[in-house]
């Protein structure tokens, strides 16, 4: 596995060292750490006596999420393609063969965006794992900072591990920089992974403060590992461990569902648990850069009938978080979640990732998996008022559950691939997508594992069905 190996030509002699030497760089424009750049070639030794160096190795890969791997707000980002990937979003522009590979349904095992789907997890990975040994190996870390160090880091290697797996099924759970082992290694089951990464994120949450301190929610702590958990166990159909986490949140971390719409997606919301910094001082998300368009036709994408006809009337959300353009005969509708598609004097908004919202939903739908109606209509109908829409009443689970899932699909639209990995979770994606998707197969739930990556690791093979 290539991308393993030796991530962008990064990782090959003095590993750690150059991971470092990578991350100060970027760090020039990150503004997590001011320091100045080595006199020498450091090595993996040095690079973990100090905490300001750690902080500059985790600066980069938090730059390479907002920038360039599936978090990203462009559109090789999750929140594009799998918008496009699922009903959320209509492609307009002829000048994106690869985003119409997911409009259309006509995805091959070896499509670009995949590819660095793959690749930029697995060198995150990577780095990950060589924080996580590097920190284990210091002899002058304080205990506090090597805590912290240690529980980001199996934190930030079960995230990405996360997300590859619901993506692309079985995939390999790389937990060490043995690049020889990784190499050859072969695809755990998606039960394998889940365990192992639900094992990682108990030991992060353990690892990690219950604050992020002056970081204005840019790094994760105990609570989003917390939420973390709550989403974990939700996939994985753990309703009671869902329940606990998501609760456990909601009532004892200092978050706040708030009321004004327009402010949810401010940097200073009061709701975010995790957002991405914003690089350089003054610039905004790069969402607002890809959805955002001032005149018609739109000159990529908007939002698809099928999601503007699913909000109901009254819905404060729409005129909220969503924005519109006309010709006068025709209008089209774009995310408007993330409002500044230009730099500001002090940057205002940064890509959320986990918000509070998510918590109240996972326990509605937790508890009413275990047939505590009552209790799920709460949590629903409180995300349901502050969108200004009348309560549901419902003595039916299986109407509850709709309308739990018809409300994740209002609340996260083009949020990181919500809508597309809740169609899967719930069997519903082939209900759904199927009367609106050209040739759509049950097989298309999965990505193709890239082709190139199969070729390089045999021990990889077979390749996901229908590719």
């Amino acid at each position: 596995m290539k991308s393993i190996l030796l991530p962008i030509h990064i990782f090959r002699k003095s590993v750690l060292g150059k991971l470092l030497l990578m991350a100060l760089a970027f760090t020039s424009c990150e503004d997590y750490v001011d320091i100045d750049p080595p006199t020498n070639q450091l090595t993996g030794t040095v690079v973990f006596e100090d905490p300001t160096t750690v902080d500059a190795a985790f600066a980069h890969i938090y730059g390479q999420l907002r920038e360039s791997a599936f978090t990203t707000g462009l559109s090789s980002g999750l929140s594009y393609l799998m918008g496009h990937y699922s009903d959320e979003l209509t492609l307009y522009s002829a000048n994106l063969p690869n985003v119409q590979n997911y409009a259309n349904n006509t995805l091959i095992a070896s499509d670009g965006n995949a590819k660095i789907l793959w690749d930029t997890g697995y060198n995150l990975i990577y780095a990950s794992n060589s924080i996580l040994e590097g920190v284990q190996n210091s002899t002058t870390l304080s205990q506090e900072d090597r805590d912290r160090f240690l529980g980001e880091a199996y934190f930030l290697r079960v995230f990405i591990h996360f997300y590859l797996t619901n993506l692309f099924g079985p995939i390999p759970y790389i937990d060490s920089t043995d690049y020889r082992a990784n190499s050859e290694v072969s695809r755990n089951t998606v039960e394998e992974v889940y365990q192992k990464l639900i094992a990682d994120l108990l030991t992060a949450k353990f690892l990690l403060p219950d604050t992020d301190g002056s970081f204005a929610n840019l790094r994760p702590n105990y609570w989003v590992a917390s939420a973390l958990l709550a989403r974990a166990y939700l996939y994985n159909g753990d309703w009671q461990s869902a329940l606990s986490e998501a609760t456990d949140v909601i009532s004892n971390g200092s978050y706040t569902l708030n009321p004004d719409l327009t402010q949810v997606f401010k940097k200073s919301s009061t709701e975010t648990l995790w957002q991405l910094g914003e690089g350089i001082t003054g610039t905004n998300t790069l969402e607002g850069f890809t959805f955002i368009f001032l005149s018609g036709p739109p000159p990529n994408s908007a939002i698809s009938d099928h999601l503007i006809d699913d909000f109901e009337v009254g819905d404060s959300r729409f005129t909220s978080w969503v924005g519109s353009v006309s010709d006068g005969t025709e209008t089209w509708y774009y995310p408007y979640k993330y409002k500044l598609n230009t730099s500001t004097g002090a940057t205002e908004e940064c890509s959320i990732l986990f918000r509070l919202a998510e918590l109240y939903l996972i326990v509605a739908e937790a508890h009413a998996q275990m047939g505590n109606l009552a209790e799920a209509l709460d949590y629903l109908n409180g995300i349901r008022a502050r969108a200004t829409l009348a309560p549901i009443a419902s003595a039916d689970q299986s109407e509850v559950l709709d309308a739990i899932l018809r409300e994740r699909r209002l609340e996260f639209f083009t949020e990181q691939g919500h809508r597309f990995f809740d169609l899967k979770r719930t069997e519903n994606i082939d209900d759904i997508l199927s009367p609106i998707k050209p040739n759509w197969e049950t097989t298309d739930g999965l990505l193709p594992i890239p082709e190139s990556e199969l070729i390089l690791n045999p021990n990889l093979l077979p390749q996901n069905e229908g590719y």
